[in-house]
């Protein structure tokens, strides 16, 4: 291995022989400094794995390789419902947005990128000249004369100490940070679009329950105005019979005004201004979908895109740290010039002139200026290492908040079921005291009230339980979101 080492710096030697000494000089300094060049001598720490202490049913289980949840949505069978997620992520105006910035954090990479290579500048021009001199009273003379140039230089500056490559690693993770918010915010919209999805069949179900308890009441109505003229019933129960008509009547206004919200609202999640062109077609609730595998959320870190970014955005500003530090030291940046000029252009680029230079440069007294730069870097690192350790929290929080809405839910819902089932059978008791003469309308009445009531807000509460699960699944993230780039350009 030495011995090839040799053989090829011998070469480098050969080559440089037939150069004049000066350019031999300048080349070797080129060469020896090219050999450093790459060579971080300020490559950030390796931090842990998880920012802050987790409990033990979060701890990373990366070895599993574990996705997340998939297209969840899908569970559902709607064809409709997946015609409306799709043309959510491919026109949502947060989803558009996110794309936009990941193009231009792509493109600030490849700037950052750009500043390892050399740079190579062309320049030319065309000058005329005419001069008129008077010799005498008589005359004039007058002289024309032209000059032609073009030239080229370029520069490099070696990275030495790793600060160009650094920066361009800390761009780089910027943009991959960048994507996983543009992931983050597909699995938001598509949560959002099924929630309002689901929103809109619960107020449809409750609007056709109403509908029909209002009609039933119109019949109740003419029925004890028919008793009152046999007779049968005074005019106390033909006035609660209409009470109760105008209040259920009265409710039907507000759940068709949040059914018509919910369109708009959905409408603009698919990128529209207005629900005029917005179609649901489904009428009844859907089917609970089921419960993600157990376990999962010990790959909350892994399968959450905002944690990922978070993550990401860490490791960026620690190699913002790196190039600060770096900055400190001296740089040798390379350059080379050559030029052409000529008054005649056919004789252009016989008259040239070539130079070669390099230099470095250092810090002798700035006022700690960097020395103030590599605080602020490491500043904001533990800024942005507390925003990742409090996103890492939410993400417990949140998905901790959604079992225990799981559990609670479904525990409410089975009371609740059990409270209908009561209040029905109260109702038949009711009315046959009442038609027996044993009670009077009002306990009828209420009871009869009180099971519509109920059973407008089971329809509403089995709707809450199909959101929870929705909240869920998009707590848990998923790598359903990676191909997402490619289908929204």
């Amino acid at each position: 291995m030495k011995k090839r080492g040799r053989n090829n710096y011998v070469n480098l030697e050969n080559q440089l022989n037939p150069l004049p000494s000066p350019f031999k000089s300048l080349c070797a300094i080129a060469m020896a400094a090219v050999l450093f060049t790459g060579c971080s001598l300020f490559e950030p720490e390796t931090r842990p794995g998880t920012p802050l202490a987790l409990p033990a049913h979060y701890q990373p289980l990366y070895t599993q390789a574990d996705p997340g949840p998939g297209k969840w949505w899908q569970a559902f069978g709607s064809e409709e419902l997946n015609t409306l997620v799709g043309r959510a992520l491919s026109g949502n105006f947060d989803i558009r947005t996110a794309l936009a910035k990941v193009r231009q954090a792509e493109a600030a990479a490849r700037k950052a990128g750009a500043d390892l290579s050399p740079s190579l500048d062309y320049g030319g021009g065309a000058e005329k000249n005419r001069q008129q001199t008077k010799t005498d009273a008589a005359g004039s003379a007058s002289d024309q004369s032209g000059t032609f140039s073009a030239n080229l230089s370029a520069g490099y500056e070696l990275d030495l100490w790793g600060r160009l490559q650094a920066l361009h690693t800390s761009e780089i993770l910027e943009y991959d940070a960048t994507r996983e918010d543009l992931e983050a915010a597909a699995v938001t919209v598509a949560a959002d679009v099924v929630t309002s999805w689901v929103a809109v069949l619960s107020l449809r179900r409750q609007i056709a329950i109403l509908e029909n308890q209002i009609r039933m009441n119109r019949q109740m109505l003419k029925l004890q105005e028919l008793r009152f003229l046999n007779g049968q019933a005074d005019t106390l129960a033909v006035s609660q019979q209409r009470e109760a008509l105008a209040q259920a009547r009265a409710v039907l206004p507000t759940l068709q005004q949040a059914e018509e919200q919910q369109r708009n609202a959905l409408a603009v999640l698919l990128g529209r201004a207005g629900a005029d062109s917005l179609s649901i077609s489904q009428a009844t609730l859907p089917k609970l979908i089921p419960l993600p595998k157990a376990g999962l959320p010990a790959d909350l870190l892994a399968t959450r895109p905002d944690v990922r970014a978070a993550g990401l955005r860490l490791k960026a500003v620690d190699w913002q740290v790196s190039a600060a530090r770096a900055d400190r030291l001296p740089s040798l940046t390379l350059s080379a010039e050559a030029a052409v000029s000529s008054s005649s252009l056919d004789l252009l680029f016989s008259n040239w002139v070539a130079t070669l230079a390099a230099a470095v440069t250092g810090p002798l007294f700035d006022g700690e200026r960097r020395e103030a730069e590599v605080d602020r870097a490491r500043a904001e690192a533990d800024q942005v290492l507390t925003a990742y350790a409090r996103t890492v929290a939410q993400a417990v929080q949140e998905v901790e908040d959604s079992l225990i809405s799981e559990k609670r839910q479904g525990e409410y819902l089975l009371l609740l079921t059990e409270q209908l089932e009561a209040s029905r059978l109260t109702v038949k008791t009711a009315r046959i005291q009442y038609m027996n003469g044993q009670d009077n309308y009002l306990s009828y009445l209420t009871a009869w009230t009180s099971a519509q009531s109920l059973e407008r807000q089971l329809v509403e509460e089995q709707a809450t339980q199909i959101k929870n699960r929705i909240t869920l699944y998009r707590t848990l993230g998923g790598d359903w979101t990676r191909n997402l780039i490619s289908h929204t350009e």
